[in-house]
């Protein structure tokens, strides 16, 4: 038995294709930003696109939740890459001339098949590593995608500004090609463990409201999603369409906006790195957890407080640390403390937390703020805001030790809640 995650043959394909993947993926919205700064009312046609694509998470993660929790993993992630790769042709065929509502529907189509990979992937990677290795698997994940970020939105921002955005979007199709190879191999590793545990089958609703038990019941878990709703709504939603308004106006355009976006990622590989590390050292990791995800704060103030690019580049390697070293801690605790048949149900409505106020908060940045000084100060005001509310889920016991030994609460049985008991050896790859 290997020591770390990557000694076992599954889980290193699964890495190894989302690294092409996710590198593809940043292509995608560096491009969409270049077609959609160019037209009249900028702010508002971005609020638009980008409220699509978070709309159609907010909407069908759910649904990808119970799939997940009742489908073959594998097979609903291969699903998702051939939607998104059909997203990418269609938006190469219309090219520069693509109709805002185009724009808007092929978002929407990326955001759908996200909803079906996201809960199917995170609720995958305990069935392919040993329980004690998940804080190495999870924060290796995170590594990935901050990996693909540094890389992407830089790399991919000179490329829109020297060719247009077509070539970038032919290489973020082929990467879906390239994914769905890896899981074809991920699958032959599984073998028979793929299969989903057999259960009696209910309504997608009554799945779906099993899995909003399993969230109430935990109420560590619960408060931290309370947090997420807000910060997303009043920060998160806000940041993707006033960012790229103030780097238009004082970096430089989309390749300014790339390289803050990209320190942002760097700052996240070491977070990321930090939690897989030093985990279990921490009696209390919820309180560090919250002390991380405050720092997204910083970056929120970053263009209020200067236009330098090195200063803003620091500010943003800090914000990145943070939202990844708390990402590696909830993530582990979810997967330690849900049982594995309810697993796809619980990472969606964490999704789901995370994206249900993205189109709201995207949609009023966009009527409310015109030009990049009034979105600087919005920034500001929603730091303040994640400085606040980042305090909030202190009040509740569970929160310090994220459902540890301690809180009354502890980690469910693998029955509860409908699900199946855990197969021999915790689902260990071998």
């Amino acid at each position: 038995m290997g020591r770390g995650p990557f000694s076992h043959a599954g889980y290193r394909w699964l890495w190894s294709g989302q690294l092409i993947s996710i590198i593809g993926d940043q292509l995608f919205p560096m491009a969409v930003v270049a077609l959609a700064l160019g037209r009249d009312g900028s702010a508002f046609s971005l609020g638009v696109v980008f409220g699509s694509r978070f709309g159609a998470l907010a909407l069908l993660i759910l649904v990808g939740g119970v799939l997940a929790d009742r489908m073959d993993k594998l097979r609903l992630m291969m699903s998702s890459d051939v939607v998104r790769l059909a997203a990418v042709l269609l938006l190469i065929t219309l090219g520069n001339g693509a109709p805002l509502w185009a724009l808007a529907l092929i978002t929407f189509l990326m955001g759908a098949g996200e909803s079906i990979f996201q809960p199917a992937h995170d609720s995958l990677v305990p069935s392919l590593v040993p329980e004690q290795t998940l804080e190495q698997a999870n924060a290796a994940t995170n590594m990935l995608k901050n990996i693909g970020q540094v890389a992407g939105p830089a790399g991919a921002g000179l490329l829109v500004a020297a060719v247009g955005p077509r070539s970038a979007l032919w290489v973020d199709a082929a990467t879906f090609a390239v994914s769905s190879l890896t899981l074809l191999m991920v699958g032959r590793q599984l073998g028979e463990r793929r299969r989903p545990a057999a259960r009696r089958q209910e309504s997608m609703l009554a799945e779906a409201v099993a899995g909003i038990r399993v969230v109430v019941r935990m109420r560590w878990l619960m408060a931290l999603e309370a947090m997420a709703v807000v910060h997303v709504l009043l920060a998160v939603g806000p940041w993707f369409v006033l960012v790229p308004l103030i780097a238009d106006d004082r970096l430089g355009g989309p390749a300014g906006y790339g390289f803050v976006l990209s320190a942002f990622a760097l700052g996240g590989i070491g977070g990321a790195a930090l939690a897989g590390l030093t985990q279990k050292l921490f009696r209390r990791p919820g309180l560090w957890a919250l002390a991380a995800i405050s720092l997204f704060g910083v970056a929120c103030l970053a263009f209020a407080v200067t236009s330098s690019l090195p200063v803003l580049v620091a500010l943003f390697v800090l914000g990145g640390a943070g939202v990844q070293f708390f990402d590696v801690l909830k993530t582990t605790a979810i997967q330690r403390h849900v049982p594995r048949a309810l697993l796809g149900r619980v990472f969606a409505l964490d999704f789901f937390a995370s994206f249900v106020g993205m189109p709201a908060g995207q949609m009023l940045a966009g009527l409310l703020v015109v030009g990049a000084d009034q979105a600087a100060t919005a920034m500001a005001a929603a730091g303040a805001v994640v400085f606040v509310t980042t305090l909030l889920p202190l009040a509740v016991r569970d929160v310090a030790t994220l459902g540890g030994a301690g809180t009354g609460a502890g980690p469910l049985p693998p029955d509860a809640a409908e699900g199946a008991p855990l197969p021999a050896g915790g689902g260990k790859a071998e």
